[in-house]
């Protein structure tokens, strides 16, 4: 996981605190992501105490599928089958696991007497190791050997479907990283490391769709083979696994499980601006933004390249951006970098409704349920609505270099799948027609505890020769949340600041995920039909905070130097423009009284201080 994402992870001691007052499904909350990014053994052990506790007071997370796990080992299976238990759960599958005697693989798939047999399972997890396989360093007969194990294997996936009636999971084998022969292996195909991929691939197609197998292989190479194994752990206690890899095969392992049993995630709905591009398409236009050239470019590109290979193997692909309609789509209509289209999205969904409403919106018209949908932005806040909204939600935040998307969106086991068929491409069109039918309603959650969870603090500051330039950059850029629509350069901005009477103020804002810098500017001068008005010919903010009350901090400190400086009003204009429909009713919003069309007044006299009530100060 990167740093950033290490950053915005909730704190374990906040975990451990519910676990004392017993709030079993908040800590759950808490630890579910952290289980499912497979990458901290603390997270998995704090999960293994809550399920112990919880069940002795009859509490279990919920489940939308209940499986019975059956897992062969070579090795002692304890910690294996503790680790599979809580990785099912977390993909919300109810597995009762039953580990079978280490060693004891052909004996439970064949004996009579057999342990399993009494268990009855429905899946049946056959977990060696490479140290199980008859191959020397280098083989005299690499046909012979690879006849042979490929026959063990098969025999016992056979026995245990036909006995048990139940579906096989079987772990593949880690290509051994030491070897007498060292590199020149890769040319000897009766190396021992030679024969291990071989006897993958064999598997692999013997398999077919009725064998499910988690490619081990794979995984150690992420984690790295001197991680992936401690030889310490194997010689005293039978452990094959390092303490980095053991979640990381149990929660790749549930996942797979999860697949075969429909809990797969079936639509991933992405965000645009600095998603799929970079840049912000309402300020840039569809030519402006970043993509297909230049590193970041090219980062842009190839995610929308995966996310067009997901479609193409049947995960659905929505949008939810805050976004005015038209300018949302441009990019897909107008730029030939593109490597996604307008109709490769089942759902697209552009307004400037919160993110929970959006996706409530989409699952509706798919008619999916929340839980099978993947929520992707590079937004931790908005991530982190999503996620007190929509729990069923599953998130992945993108709060990375662009470089690093596609690596982070493949780390996610939500998009496992069991087969491939031909129907994925006919069920991609029939999400889209029923989605652009449909007109459906949504739910919201409560804005003011979404508002406090961000802990923002804001500087508001005079505009100086230091950000002068941001300020000027400001009015030249921003199109949706901009009042007036008033473009000034670098001079004309000196000239107003020249007069004492003009206010200009730049807004710095933070909160628990990140410093997003200057994100916003407000001047005000007096009113040229009456000296005790002070008008606000701009006001804005980037897009990246809109629905954050930003706006209303920034005009209480206008409206706390107006009053200072004895103007009794506040007067704020609006006009109407292309793409900045999302604040034609700000002003009424915030108390301001019409006057006119496109005018509202705001009596500081009489009203007293706009409220910021969400939003503490930069000290």
């Amino acid at each position: 996981m990167t740093s950033a994402a290490v950053a915005s992870r909730p704190g374990l001691g906040t975990v451990r605190e519910l676990l004392r007052d017993r709030r079993w499904d908040d800590a759950w909350t808490l630890l579910r992501p952290l289980i499912l990014s497979g990458e901290d053994a603390t997270a998995w052990n704090l999960a293994r105490n809550l399920l112990r506790l919880g069940q002795r007071e009859g509490w279990s997370p919920p489940a939308t599928r209940e499986i019975r796990l059956g897992v062969l080992c070579s090795y002692e299976a304890a910690e294996l089958a503790e680790y599979l238990t809580i990785a099912c759960r977390a993909l919300r599958v109810d597995a009762e696991v039953f580990a079978a005697p280490y060693g004891q693989l052909e004996q439970e798939a064949f004996a009579e007497d057999a342990t399993l047999a009494a268990f009855a399972p429905t899946h049946v997890l056959v977990a060696p190791t490479t140290a199980d396989l008859a191959f020397p360093e280098v083989a005299e007969d690499a046909d012979e050997l690879l006849a042979a194990e490929e026959a063990r294997w098969t025999a016992l996936w056979q026995a245990l479907a036909e006995r048990f009636k139940a579906r096989v999971v079987q772990h593949a084998f880690v290509v051994p990283d030491e070897t007498v022969l060292g590199h020149l292996s890769a040319r000897v195909r009766e190396s021992r490391p030679s024969l291990v991929r071989e006897l993958n691939g064999r598997l692999g197609a013997a398999a077919g769709s009725s064998v499910l197998l988690v490619d081990c292989e794979r995984l150690a190479a992420r984690v790295g083979k001197k991680q992936w194994s401690e030889p310490r752990l194997w010689y005293a206690a039978r452990q094959p696994y390092g303490y980095t890899a053991l979640p990381l095969v149990a929660r790749d392992t549930a996942a797979v499980i999860a697949a075969d049993v429909g809990v797969a995630a079936r639509c991933v709905v992405v965000d645009l601006d600095n998603t799929l591009w970079g840049g912000v398409v309402g300020d840039e236009g569809p030519d402006g933004i970043v993509l297909g050239e230049g590193p970041e470019g090219e980062a842009y590109a190839a995610f929308q390249s995966y996310l067009r290979a997901l479609k193409e193997r049947g995960v659905l692909l929505a949008v939810a951006s805050k976004n005015d309609l038209e300018a949302a789509r441009e990019p897909f209509e107008r730029n030939p970098k593109m490597e996604l289209g307008i109709a490769d999205f089942a759902a697209f969904v552009a307004d400037w409704r919160r993110k929970p409403e959006q996706i409530a919106e989409i699952a509706d018209s798919l008619g999916l349920g929340l839980d099978s949908l993947v929520f992707v932005d590079d937004n931790p806040a908005e991530i982190a609505e999503v996620n007190a909204a929509l729990p069923l939600v599953d998130t992945i935040s993108l709060d990375v270099p662009p470089s690093e998307f596609v690596r982070t969106i493949a780390s996610s086991v939500r998009f496992e799948l069991s087969a491939l068929s031909v129907e994925d491409a006919a069920r991609q069109r029939s999400y889209e027609a029923r989605s652009r039918a449909a007109e459906l309603r949504s739910s919201a959650s409560s804005l003011p505890e979404f508002w406090r969870s961000l802990e923002m603090r804001a500087g508001v500051r005079p505009v100086d020769e230091k950000t002068l330039e941001r300020a000027t950059q400001l009015t030249q850029k921003t199109n949706q949340f901009n009042l007036t629509l008033v473009r000034r350069n670098r001079e004309e901005v000196e000239q107003l600041l020249a007069d004492p009477a003009t206010i200009a103020r730049t807004l710095e804002l933070e909160d628990r995920f990140a410093n997003h810098g200057i994100i916003g500017l407000a001047i005000a001068r007096p009113a040229e039909d009456d000296p005790t008005i002070a008008v606000v010919d701009t006001l804005l903010l980037s897009c990246r905070v809109i629905g954050r009350t930003a706006e209303a901090h920034l005009l209480a400190h206008v409206a706390h130097a107006a009053t200072q400086m004895g103007f009794q009003r506040l007067r704020g204009l609006y006009v109407t423009g292309p793409r900045n429909g999302l604040v034609a009713d700000l002003y009424p919003r915030l108390g301001f009284a019409p006057t006119s069309e496109g005018c509202w007044e705001y009596d500081l006299v009489e009203n007293g201080p706009i409220e910021s009530p969400y939003i503490a100060e930069i000290e």
